[in-house]
């Protein structure tokens, strides 16, 4: 009666968890005898004390002497595994914290570190801008005016003053019906609407864009096209040029938020920022690729004027990007380091998705420069339920609902792969999440 992978007293152990996520097994619920549930198994005595042993010291089960075996109150007590936070894992090769101690350290030792001790308002410091301008070449194709760049404390607050420059209280934005949270949040802070297009394999549908900008009054379309979060989709430059003729013609300004293109290289398409630089605000953080610690994005407006109302946005949304942080991040840029810590991520990324690819059912979506997965449910298995049952196993996902700009999902989980510690961890925490959706429901009917 039991179906899954490994040891099979480790089986039964995991047919618990999901017996008792699914409120099949409650709190204060008698085990059957060991021998009984022996049965019940086909297996035998030994390999259910092994089993149930397990289980005693997961928290999962405790044992009375002459009353049995019952479901514990307490549940697991082992530290969660985050699937969920969708961060690079530390490079290959590289100490990142000791970076960081030594990076900082030269910035104080220098005879401008006072001026890290103030308040710095505006859209950054000169350094600042010329360094982003170093770091935004690539997408934009080119050397792009550092007037035309502004330096935020991380994507989110970059997003929000672009939003409150761009819309009006109670316009509409488009977007994929899937799009990043973040968004979500900003538009409903700013009492905005969201609107969805109509997308294939490829991204959204150009002739739907239309329609949609016409029946919602949109004047402004938000797109991740590049290892979209959630689903890893990269767009065909052909279906972004497409796009890009779309809202020439109709007047739509594009907000583009392009997080994980280093990850990619060169092998990324061209941006929007690079094909219609007179109709993009093109957003860039560095909390993809190098790390969160930094709370360091760039903006890039289609002109200067563009970009003054928005730092006007920015410094009342947040006055000031941390200048110890924005100072570090153009150091590592100016000297290479971020180049040699995007690399490192690089080879550490490939390497857990060949862990994700081998261990996640074959029909997951992934790309192999992406720091997360998507996986769609099959068989009935509804998200809620995977996602309480990941849980209960000491793992955290992400459901599609924190996704969905309306109030329809699908069945499915993003599965990030950076945030686990080291492999080993993302192993063991890919084997549990495998193994409880491959595994039928039939495994925790013999536990009751």
């Amino acid at each position: 009666m039991l179906s899954g992978t490994g040891p099979i007293y480790q089986q039964i152990v995991e047919a618990m968890v999901e017996a008792r996520a699914a409120g099949v097994l409650r709190p204060g619920d008698r085990l059957p005898p060991q021998r009984v549930l022996a049965e019940r198994l086909g297996v035998d005595l030994t390999t259910v004390t092994r089993a149930l042993s397990e289980a005693r010291r997961r928290h999962l089960v405790d044992a009375a002497a002459g009353r049995g075996t019952f479901v514990s109150a307490r549940g697991m007590e082992e530290p969660i595994l985050d699937l969920g936070m969708n961060i690079p894992p530390s490079p290959a090769g590289l100490a990142l914290p000791a970076l960081i101690r030594s990076g900082i350290d030269a910035l104080l030792k220098r005879s401008s570190a006072e001026a890290l001790l103030s308040y710095h308002p505006g859209p950054g410091s000169p350094a600042e801008r010329a360094a982003a301008a170093l770091w935004l070449e690539p997408a934009a194709g080119g050397r792009i005016a550092s007037d035309r760049i502004a330096v935020g404390a991380g994507a989110q607050s970059l997003l929000g003053a672009a939003l409150a420059t761009l819309v009006r209280e109670g316009e509409a934005v488009l977007a994929d019906d899937l799009t990043y949270p973040g968004i979500i949040g900003l538009a409903r802070t700013l009492r905005l609407r969201l609107a969805s297009v109509e997308a294939d394999a490829e991204g959204l549908l150009p002739d739907r864009l239309e329609a949609s900008a016409v029946r919602h009054g949109a004047r402004l379309l938000y797109l991740n096209p590049t290892l979209h979060n959630p689903t890893t989709l990269v767009m065909p430059e052909a279906r972004r040029r497409d796009l890009v003729a779309v809202a020439r013609r109709i007047g739509l300004t594009i907000l583009e938020d392009d997080p994980y293109r280093a990850l990619l290289g060169e092998g990324a398409p061209a941006s929007f920022l690079a094909l219609a630089p007179e109709l993009t605000f093109h957003v860039a953080t560095l909390s993809k690729s190098l790390s969160p610690f930094l709370r360091t994005a760039f903006l890039a407006a289609p002109n200067g004027e563009a970009l003054t109302e928005i730092a006007g946005n920015l410094r009342s949304l947040t006055l000031m990007a941390p200048p110890l942080m924005t100072s570090l991040a153009a150091d590592w840029i100016r000297s290479g380091t971020a180049a040699e810590i995007v690399a490192g991520v690089r080879v550490e990324v490939a390497a857990r998705h060949a862990l994700a690819r081998r261990l996640l059912p074959d029909h997951v979506k992934m790309h192999p420069a992406g720091l997360h997965a998507w996986l769609e449910l099959k068989g009935g298995r509804r998200t809620a339920d995977v996602v309480e049952a990941a849980r209960s196993r000491g793992l955290a996902v992400s459901p599609a609902i924190d996704f969905a700009i309306g109030g329809q999902a699908p069945d499915a989980i993003r599965i990030a792969l950076g945030a686990v510690e080291n492999r080993d961890k993302l192993t063991d925490a890919l084997t549990r999440l495998a193994a409880m959706i491959r595994e039928p429901e039939a495994r925790r009917a013999a536990l009751v």
